[in-house]
């Protein structure tokens, strides 16, 4: 009787360890799916980043150029 005891506790282990795979297999999926997530995220902060750098160096450039035009006048 110990064999067959022994053959059940054995099946029972693959069976657990079959469940866990499973498991592990499923939060592996997610996992993927959240790093695809984080990409797509950090893609578009990157290209909103770049639209506000465009901008601070267009108001910079428009800056200097003012303040050109007003020591031109002034030398005038």
């Amino acid at each position: 009787m110990s064999v067959f005891g022994d053959a059940i506790a054995a099946l029972r282990q693959v069976v657990l360890i079959q469940s866990r795979l499973d498991q592990l297999d499923q939060r592996i999926s997610r996992m993927g799916d959240d790093v695809g997530g984080l990409a797509d995220a950090t893609l578009a902060l990157r290209d909103r980043i770049s639209r506000l750098e465009g901008v601070i160096e267009g108001a910079a450039m428009a800056a200097a150029g003012a303040a050109a035009n007003r020591q031109r006048r002034i030398a005038e």
